[in-house]
């Protein structure tokens, strides 16, 4: 058997924390009647001397701009659910001031007064904004708190946030899901795997294509939608490290661009100039009335033109150009490479530790493959003081009626009422999207996009740790870069991907 899927790379790691912590963060009150405690901040330093080497209860310590997790818990710790940190880049001002809020009953009173224009966590993202602004690209609307952003953003949710337009999409996820699990043995490495799946997935649905970027045999795919993702990939790895390099911040102030901010640019350019000619391209056929497949009628992209074309033959002046829809699309094809893989790779790396989980999983599958409301979340924060054994992996803790479990709805399980644990069962926990105004316009149907991946790879696949004392893998595969996930040799070899819908069902998958 290859070596399939062994690591989980850096990058699927960092990126699925600071997702999640980023969609905590809320903007300092103007003028609070009494300022939230936390860590010092100096100008253009921030709290860096004091946050960036924090010593934990235990004697270890965590460097906080690698292991944010770890961090943002322990300055809850020490501070309270509310509490203030300078990151410059991050936060506002010459000493980076963030607030951040770590009680999900708190974050409610901001989303109660987010107000028209609301804050949004993509605004942290100041190099993407600097790039769009240099090159008048009409994408950057979307990276403001204007009635720029407002227009577009409730033009592009039409056709895919309600839950009945998102569950229209579900056959084609449902298809491509079931060709993409098979190209799961052929990779190496579980986090480029798991973003061009997502890729693969999200094209489906908003293009009509099939891309077949998650297959890496010769041929499988066009060598531009191979740079496409290799593109959105890196602009994807050095954002985090631009938004924060003091260097970068410093240039450009003055109107200059780092070293790394170059490399940042050519990368996110390559990745809008793929996604926005694939969308003209389209546009294209369906102004000359080309024949469109089934798939590309019933895509996102020409339901979207459909529905803003007739707004605007009734004269509704709220809708929206080509150019707007070519900008909101695009963004939601680079978006796509990353949100949806991020969490399906925290959830194969739980299942692979958990085999009986895994297993229980594989049963429910087999026996009825609509997942819904099974989902897991990750990185939550572990404490004995909310749940009980926090370190075991039990996702029928989220399972409406499940035996040991808690009902995950808009009031608090009775038996959590008015007790520290309650937190755990609040609704803004339940899902990695956010909430409010700025809640992804595509979380529902990355959603259906992460079942579908999950119960294909468990139907075909058993899912296990790579033994990192085994030997190295022949020279053809390089060794996977650490940290990795690895599993013991499978009983037997599986044979190679068959058609869909033919997959064994017993063959070994390992991340």
């Amino acid at each position: 058997m290859p070596t399939a899927c062994r690591t989980l790379s850096r990058r699927a790691t960092a990126v699925v924390s600071r997702t999640r912590h980023k969609s905590s963060i809320i903007a300092p009150a103007s003028s609070p009647s009494a300022p939230p405690p936390g860590f010092p901040r100096l100008p253009l330093l921030g709290s860096l001397p004091w946050f960036s080497n924090l010593s934990l209860p235990d004697g270890s310590s965590v460097q906080s701009l690698d292991e944010q997790h770890e961090s943002w818990a322990e300055g809850t710790r020490r501070h309270g659910p509310v509490w203030r940190v300078g990151i410059p880049g991050l936060g506002k001002g010459i000493s980076g001031d963030l607030t951040l809020c770590a009680d999900p009953r708190e974050f409610v009173k901001v989303l109660q007064a987010e107000g028209k224009y609301p804050y949004g966590a993509i605004q942290l993202q100041w190099p993407f904004i600097v790039w769009a602004t240099k090159h008048g690209r009409t994408v950057g609307k979307l990276f403001t708190r204007s009635e720029d952003w407002r227009h577009i953003r409730h033009g592009m949710q039409k056709s895919i946030l309600p839950p009945a337009a998102a569950a229209g999409y579900a056959a084609i996820i449902g298809t491509t899901g079931r060709e993409v699990v098979l190209n799961a043995p052929l990779w190496d490495d579980a986090g480029s795997f798991m973003s061009r799946a997502s890729f693969d997935l999200f094209a489906g649905l908003a293009l009509g294509r099939r891309i077949r970027a998650s297959d890496p045999r010769p041929g499988a795919s066009l060598p531009e939608d191979e740079r496409f993702c290799v593109d959105t990939i890196e602009a994807l790895d050095l954002l985090p490290d631009v938004i924060q390099d003091l260097p970068s911040i410093a240039m450009s102030s003055l109107g200059l661009e780092s070293p790394m901010m170059k490399q940042y640019f050519r990368a996110v350019s390559g990745a809008l100039d793929y996604a926005e000619a694939q969308v003209r391209e389209m546009l294209a056929r369906l102004d000359a009335a080309e024949p469109l497949s089934t798939a590309e009628e019933a895509s996102y992209l020409a339901s979207t033109v459909r529905t803003q074309r007739a707004a605007a033959a009734a004269g509704a002046a709220d809708a929206l150009t080509d150019d707007e829809i070519v900008a909101s699309v695009s963004v939601a094809l680079v978006a796509s490479v990353d949100t949806t893989s991020s969490i399906a790779t925290w959830v194969l790396a739980h299942l692979a530790r958990e085999p009986e989980v895994q297993q229980r999983l594989r049963e429910e599958v087999d026996a009825d493959i609509d997942l819904a409301g099974h989902r897991i979340p990750a990185g939550s924060l572990m404490s004995e003081a909310l749940v009980e054994q926090p370190r075991a992996f039990r996702p029928e803790r989220w399972l409406a009626g499940a035996a040991g479990g808690r009902r995950l709805s808009t009031r608090v399980a009775a038996v959590r009422a008015g007790t520290p644990a309650e937190l755990i069962d609040h609704p803004l926990l339940s899902a990695p999207f956010s909430a409010g105004a700025r809640k992804c316009p595509g979380s529902r149907v990355a959603t259906l996009e992460v079942r579908a991946l999950i119960a294909g790879l468990v139907h075909n696949w058993r899912i296990g740790l790579v033994d990192e004392r085994q030997e190295p893998p022949p020279p053809s595969h390089p060794p996977p870069s650490p940290p990795s996930l690895s599993s013991s040799p499978p009983p037997s070899p599986p044979p190679p991907p068959p058609p869909p819908l033919e997959a064994e069902s017993d063959s070994s998958l390992a991340v």
